[in-house]
Parts: structure tokens; C-alpha cells; sequence
């Protein structure tokens, strides 16, 4: 099956060329041209004339069997049709050509990496420029995902491997506007950063890379890449917001120091703990720490980031749908004491959902946030009805997203 898909123009093409030459053989003549002496390779000259000239040359089939005369119509008709497809396919291909558009680019905007992430910068991007010029990169793009790129942001899609130098040079880096490294290899994204500011230093600031893991990010602080370029993980930058800017706002609406429960300790809630580990004592009385390995991460964690000694924290370990993990932390912390904020943050957006739901109705005072990775129109519309606040993690990056990394107003030359 495979193998006729990549070879049907050709299995075709000897299809209408039989139907033409038995049509001919049979004793089927043209109206233009007499056909009745002509030997076979003869014939077979004239019927392979139909696929560029369409059998103008002959004029109509006339004369011979009814059978002869149906092969030479389908060959009339269907050989300078498959003429004609392949050679509008050609034309496609080459207006399509990357070495056509590449040349002409100017101030244009380069995305490497195409996950959800990516898109998040592309909405936000377009958000403040609608008539930004993207072209986005990849090792290997599907056509369903290239055909939604172009569609969704009028975006040009290139596949080659980004860290090459030739590559890059090939994407005009000197006439660029800026570059976003968003691959989910963090190695590579450093590579394509410090070939980048080598080949053209001036790019700087304009450079945004993303790192997928915090630690990695830490781990490299001291490098050029870091020290001349915007450099962040987006876990890292979406829990800055949703301390800062929701759960801040709660905290200042209680009158007495407050007790969260994160559940779910995975990167998202590690850098919430961080986040609000800053705040200290001054609004939080006490953090609950559910995850199924939670003593591993809490490890991992403090080694990383030095944790305020003044905020009281409590560690279960065990599933965040367990009733048996939430009596744990009901026997050590008072639920129904004021307005604990519980955050529901693992991975698993439907245990998120099932659990913060069921919570809210076991503790009707408490402050659910229910985290989910994409939006979602069933979990916000669960969440009016149940009381509780649903947020997605990729809405609140794109959110947490400073203008400021993405205004340029022209290219770096």
C-alpha cells in the first residue's frame, strides 16, 4: 500500500499509456491524422503525444470496437490531466522553496521548537504584534502540524537541525528581529544560543531561551549564555505570577496568617514552594507538602534553593486522591480553621479536577485552585458551578510573559 501511495503518478502514467496504445492497436482512428497503416511503435509514440499534447495533434478518436474507443477517451482525458498535476505540483515546490523566501527575509522572528510552550510565546507575540513574521523551526515537522502552524499563525516552517552554523546562517540571523530557543532539549537550546551570540554578538537581549529544567538553568548562571541573553523556565516564570498576582491577593484578603496545602510537587509545585518560601512568615503560617514521592523531592528541592526556617512545613507522602493521605493532613493541620488555599498541581489534570472537587465539598471555606495544562472549557465550566478557581498552566505562562522581551520594533541591522 505504501509503495503505490508513493509511486501513483507513475503506476498512472503506464495506466493511461496502455489504455491510449490498446485503443489505437484495437483499429480506433483519429479525426486529424490516419492512423490505419502506422505500425506499433508508431502507435505507441502518438500515445505517449497525449500526455503533453492531449491528443490535439490527432484530433478525436473515431472508428474501431466501443471497448477501443472508452481506453482512448480515458487516455485523452486522464494523460494531460496527471501532465498537468505533476506539473503544478513542481510549481508548488518551487515557489515553496526555502532558498526563495530565505533570502528575502527581514525582521523577522525566529522560533526554534514546536510544543505547547512555543505556541504560548506565538500567541503572545502575536498579541503584541499581530504582523510579526514568524518562522519556526524543527528537526522534523509533520505536515498536519506545519498546514496548523500556517494556518493558526501565518508562519513559514523550516526542518533542519538548528545547532548547525550553516543552518543558522541560512535563516538570516544578521536581519532578524529575534530568536526564541524553545526546543525541549536544554543542551541544545545553549548551543544554538552561543553559536548565535558568536556569529552575531549584537543579538543579545534578544535571544529568549527557555530551559526545561530549573536546575540545569541554575547550574549554568555563570555562563555567557546566561549573563548576555533572557533566559528562564516556564514553570519558574508561571509561579512567580500565580504568587504574586492571585495568591498574594488572597492572602491579603485573610486576617490571620495563612496555611496552604500544595498537592502535587512536581516542578510546577516545587517553584510555588519556592516562590511562596519567599514570602516567609509574614502572611503564611504552615505549607503542606502531598506527593507520592515527596521526601525525595523535598530533598532535591532544598538542595537547590536555601528554604526559610520561619514558614512550618509538613510532607505526606502518598496519592493526592487518597481520603487516608487528606486524614493525615487533617490530624496535623486545622482545614477548617479560616481560608486554607489548597492547590491541586500535579500532571494529572482529571485527578486534579476529581480531587479539588471532592476537597471543596469536604472543606466548603477552603480556596481550591485546580490546575489543569491547556485550557479547558469542562473544567472552567465545573468550576463555577463547584466554587472553585480552575487556571490553566499554559495561559498563566503565557501571562507571566514580560512585554518587554518581545517589542522590538526592527531588525538588529
Amino acid at each position: 500500500m505504501t509503495y503505490i501511495y508513493r509511486n501513483w503518478r507513475w503506476i498512472l502514467a503506464i495506466v493511461f499509456l496502455g489504455c491510449g496504445f490498446a485503443g489505437f492497436m484495437s483499429g480506433v482512428g483519429a479525426t486529424e491524422r490516419d492512423l490505419s497503416n502506422a505500425n506499433p511503435f508508431a502507435l505507441l509514440y502518438y500515445a505517449m503525444g497525449l500526455f503533453i499534447l492531449g491528443g490535439m495533434d490527432l484530433g478525436v478518436p473515431v472508428g474501431g470496437p466501443v471497448w477501443g474507443q472508452v481506453l482512448t477517451w480515458v487516455a485523452y482525458f486522464g494523460a494531460p490531466l496527471l501532465t498537468t498535476s505533476a506539473l503544478v505540483e513542481w510549481l508548488q515546490v518551487l515557489v515553496a522553496n526555502p532558498s526563495r523566501w530565505l533570502r528575502k527575509l527581514r525582521g523577522h522572528t525566529i522560533i526554534v521548537g514546536i510544543n505547547d510552550l512555543s505556541r504560548s510565546v506565538m500567541d503572545k507575540i502575536e498579541s503584541l504584534d499581530p504582523g510579526s513574521q514568524l518562522i519556526v523551526i524543527e528537526r522534523d515537522i509533520r505536515k498536519s502540524v506545519r498546514q496548523e502552524l500556517e494556518d493558526r499563525y501565518a508562519a513559514r516552517c523550516l526542518a533542519g537541525d538548528f545547532t548547525d552554523e550553516y543552518f543558522l546562517r541560512m535563516l538570516r540571523i544578521g536581519r532578524v528581529k529575534q530568536v526564541v530557543l524553545a526546543s525541549e532539549n536544554d543542551f541544545d537550546n545553549f548551543e544554538t544560543a552561543s553559536k548565535l551570540l558568536e556569529l552575531r554578538p549584537e543579538l543579545g537581549k534578544r535571544i529568549v531561551l527557555h530551559s526545561n529544567r530549573l536546575r540545569y538553568l541554575r547550574e549554568m548562571a555563570h555562563s555567557s549564555v546566561v549573563q548576555h541573553t533572557h533566559t528562564f523556565n516556564s514553570y519558574q516564570l508561571a509561579a512567580q505570577h500565580m504568587v504574586r498576582s492571585v495568591m498574594m491577593e488572597h492572602f491579603k484578603t485573610t486576617s490571620q496568617l495563612d496555611t496552604v496545602v500544595i498537592a502535587g510537587f512536581g516542578r510546577f509545585g516545587q517553584t510555588v514552594l519556592e516562590e511562596l518560601e519567599g514570602i516567609g512568615t509574614s502572611e503564611l503560617n504552615a505549607i503542606a507538602i502531598i506527593d507520592v514521592d515527596a521526601h525525595r523531592r523535598v530533598m532535591v528541592a532544598d538542595e537547590q534553593v536555601e528554604m526559610h526556617a520561619g514558614v512550618e512545613k509538613h510532607i505526606f507522602q502518598g496519592e493526592i486522591g487518597h481520603p487516608e493521605v487528606w486524614h493525615k493532613v487533617e490530624d496535623s493541620l486545622d482545614l477548617s480553621d479560616g481560608i486554607p488555599l489548597v492547590l491541586m498541581a500535579t500532571g494529572q489534570d482529571d485527578e486534579n479536577l476529581r480531587t479539588g472537587i471532592w476537597l471543596s465539598k469536604r472543606h466548603s471555606n477552603a480556596k481550591v485552585m485546580i490546575r489543569s495544562q491547556r485550557e479547558s472549557h469542562f473544567a472552567a465550566s465545573v468550576g463555577q458551578t463547584s466554587g472553585i478557581h480552575t487556571f490553566s498552566l499554559q495561559q498563566v505562562f503565557q501571562d507571566s510573559l514580560p512585554d518587554e522581551w518581545f517589542t522590538y520594533s526592527s531588525s538588529v541591522d
